[in-house]
């Protein structure tokens, strides 16, 4: 063990660690960089780049993030603070429209996460193996494996969310103001990004109340993070009342799943979800260990221990509040949780390598091992372009497709409930309504306003609203019909 630790503190180590693992990340997502937007959760991805690109083509202002579905005024429509699209867009003013520098830009955000993560559990442990091994885990998280090179925000909340983590542990380890400061700027950024990430707010309450004797309020622990939140608070102010419809504000107080089915789900993210996206399976064992770990050498008296233990239950109260909205499909909502599983994680290698004749390190050689390639066992398949999470003949002839709409045209698109995949992949403007949620005002409203096409996937032979507005089918190609309007 000495041999290994004396190994492990040479200053060239840890490069020589980080360069390994960034060349088995960049020989697994080689091939991902040149591919369009497909795979799991292309709607979210699709949207995102859509901000971007019209950041780029048609409003720069941060303020107006704009979609191609113009059931939205003027296609803007705000959500999360639009950092992470706007910052793409600036390495599209300075290097040209090109998907990879959005892949790029989110690869490189993960890996100062990864970073992040190393720093995070050195302040913790003081370990540097522990720190390496760990950072290697997160890495190789499924979650982390699929969305670090797709156009998503939450990987930059979750970079953001991370070093404000990191900082406060920092802080209360050695007590420099500046550390405290910064965590707080970095948890603002993080809630500007995505708001779940307000969760993380409660880690100052672990000085804020402080027992001393007698249990004393420390207000700067309150008001510091709160007045550098101000702006970030002010976004969502502004923004969350526009969010007509959508369940995440409402919750489990507004959804139509009976308590049979949100059990189903429960249980799903708890024994699916969990275990197999956002720990890895190889990894596993380290966080039950880790967990009894944790339990066993928790104490309250330690700020530290009760930062971990108020975000966790806000966690648990958001993925409670938020389970109708998280399904069995939304694994990114779960990215608050990351860091803390982690973390978790990291205490179990800390443990195992104290013990320096303890068999179970063989356990920890597994799991690095094999993370890597369950990971991707798990998440390449869905980059598919045969399957890529919407009818494939959308991306396969999107550039034929496109050859017959004018650059200006406003297309109708049925049959997409995202309302952002296929104007995305046309690169057009218009109005995009679901399969099944067709009426006349729709069409009414997009005729008035200028729409010349209609793109579907849909059987529309027998709607009569339909055929009452087509004039001449221009396109077919299996289940896809290009039609002039009227």
């Amino acid at each position: 063990m000495n041999k290994l630790q004396n190994i492990v503190n040479n200053k060239w180590f840890a490069y020589v660690f980080f360069i390994g693992a960034l060349a088995i990340s960049i020989f697994q997502h080689y091939r991902v960089f040149s591919l369009d937007v497909i795979g799991y959760h292309s709607w979210r991805q699709t949207q995102t780049q859509t901000v971007i690109n019209n950041f780029v083509n048609v409003d720069f202002n941060i303020l107006n993030p704009r979609l191609d579905d113009l059931h939205y005024v003027n296609g803007i429509y705000r959500m999360e603070f639009p950092l992470a699209q706007w910052l793409v867009a600036c390495l599209y003013k300075l290097f040209g429209n090109h998907l990879y520098l959005t892949r790029l830009f989110f690869y490189m955000t993960t890996w100062v996460s990864v970073f992040g993560m190393f720093q995070l559990v050195f302040v913790i442990t003081k370990d540097k193996l522990t720190s390496l091994l760990t950072a290697w885990l997160f890495l190789f998280s499924p979650v982390i494996y699929y969305y670090s090179v797709n156009p998503l925000p939450d990987n930059l909340a979750l970079c953001f969310g991370i070093w404000s983590v990191y900082f406060w542990i920092h802080y209360l380890r050695v007590g420099k103001p500046s550390s405290f400061i910064w965590s707080c700027i970095f948890f603002s950024l993080s809630v500007a990004v995505k708001l779940p990430f307000i969760v993380f707010g409660a880690m100052y309450v672990s000085k804020f109340i402080e027992k001393k004797g007698n249990r004393v309020l420390n207000f700067k622990y309150a008001y510091i993070p709160i007045m550098i939140l101000i702006p970030s608070l002010l976004w969502y102010l502004w923004v969350i009342p526009s969010w007509v419809g959508n369940g995440i504000v409402k919750g489990v107080f507004d959804n139509d799943k009976t308590y049979i089915q949100l059990l189903d789900i429960l249980q799903f993210n708890l024994i699916s979800t969990f275990p197999e996206l956002l720990i890895n399976y190889a990894t596993v064992p380290l966080f039950l260990i880790g967990l009894y770990v944790a339990i066993k050498r928790l104490d309250k008296k330690v700020n530290s221990h009760r930062s971990f233990i108020y975000v966790g239950v806000l966690l648990v109260v958001y993925f409670l509040y938020e389970l109708p909205m998280i399904d069995k499909v939304h694994d990114y909502y779960l990215f608050p949780f990351l860091p803390w599983l982690f973390v978790i994680v990291a205490l179990s290698i800390h443990y195992i390598i104290s013990m320096p004749s303890s068999k179970l390190k063989y356990l920890i050689v597994v799991s690095v091992l094999l993370s890597p390639i369950t990971s991707y066992l798990r998440c390449n398949t869905r980059w598919n372009t045969e399957s890529p999470g919407f009818t494939k003949e959308y991306l396969s002839h999107k550039h034929q497709i496109q050859a017959m709409i004018p650059k200006t045209a406003k297309v109708m698109v049925i049959g997409d409930d995202s309302r952002s995949i296929v104007l995305y992949h046309l690169k057009r403007q218009g109005w995009s309504i679901g399969q099944y949620g067709i009426k006349d005002k729709d069409f009414e409203d997009g005729i008035k306003n200028g729409a010349t096409f209609i793109i579907s996937d849909c059987d529309m032979a027998t709607n009569a609203l339909f055929i009452r507005h087509t004039d001449s089918l221009l396109f077919k190609i299996n289940n896809i019909k290009l039609y002039k309007l009227k």
